[in-house]
C-alpha cells in the first residue's frame, strides 16, 4: 500500500528519558492497562518525570478520593484506564510536548489483536480531531496483543491512511518510542507502505 498526496515523517527513539526529552512534538501519547500499577515503559518514564502525575490519577477499584490521602493531589479526575477511555492533559516545562494523552487499554487478559486494531483506529481518530501535527507514541500494547512488530506499525499506518483518504486531518510527523530490537522491523514495514517520495 502507498500513501498518495501526503508526506509523513517518521523516526524512532529508544525508551530512554534523555531521548524523549530531545523530541519536539505537539502530543505525547501514553497507554495503560487497567491493572498496570505503577505505570511501566514509556508511561513509567513520563510518570517519574512528572513527579507521579499519572499514578496519582489512577483510581484503584472502589477507591474514594475524598477518603484516601493518596488521592489528595488528584487534579485531573479519576482515570481507571478502561478500554477506549482517554485522558488529555497539559504537560509542564519538564517535557517538550504541548500536551499528553493517556489511552486506556482495559484488562490485559482481554487485550487481543482485534482490540489492538480498535485502539489504534480510535487513537488516530482522536489525534485527527485534536489536529495534532506531530505525535510521539509507543504503539499501545502490541506485544501483549501477540502481534509481530511489523503488523503493529502496519495497523497504525492503515488507520492513518484511512483518515487521510477520507479527507481528514492527519499528523505529518510520528515519533515511535520502541525498544531497539523492534525498530528495524517496524522501519522496514513503513518503507514498504509509504513511498520514499512521500517521506521527508
Amino acid at each position: 500500500m502507498s500513501v498518495s498526496g501526503a508526506a509523513l515523517h517518521t523516526q524512532f527513539i529508544p525508551v530512554r528519558l534523555r531521548n524523549l526529552e530531545a523530541v519536539q512534538s505537539d502530543l505525547l501519547v501514553l497507554s495503560l492497562f487497567e491493572e498496570e500499577r505503577p505505570p511501566a515503559g514509556l508511561a513509567g518514564l513520563v510518570d517519574w518525570r512528572l513527579d507521579g502525575l499519572v499514578s496519582r490519577n489512577r483510581l484503584l477499584p472502589g477507591a474514594q478520593p475524598q477518603e484516601n490521602p493518596y488521592y489528595s493531589g488528584l487534579v485531573l479526575g479519576g482515570f481507571p484506564c478502561g478500554f477506549g477511555e482517554k485522558l488529555l492533559f497539559p504537560i509542564s516545562h519538564k517535557l517538550p510536548f504541548s500536551s499528553a494523552m493517556v489511552m486506556g487499554l482495559g484488562l490485559r487478559s482481554q487485550y487481543t489483536s482485534a482490540r489492538y486494531r480498535q485502539v489504534v483506529d480510535l487513537l488516530m481518530e482522536t489525534i485527527s480531531s485534536l489536529r495534532s501535527s506531530s505525535v510521539t507514541l509507543r504503539l499501545p500494547g502490541w506485544i501483549e496483543a501477540g502481534l509481530p512488530a511489523r503488523r503493529a506499525v502496519e495497523a497504525l499506518l492503515q488507520a492513518w491512511q484511512r483518515i487521510h483518504g477520507a479527507g481528514g486531518f492527519v499528523p505529518g510527523s510520528l515519533t515511535f518510542v520502541e525498544d531497539l530490537q523492534h525498530q528495524a522491523e517496524m522501519a522496514e514495514r513503513i518503507d514498504e507502505m509509504i513511498p520514499a517520495r512521500n517521506r521527508q
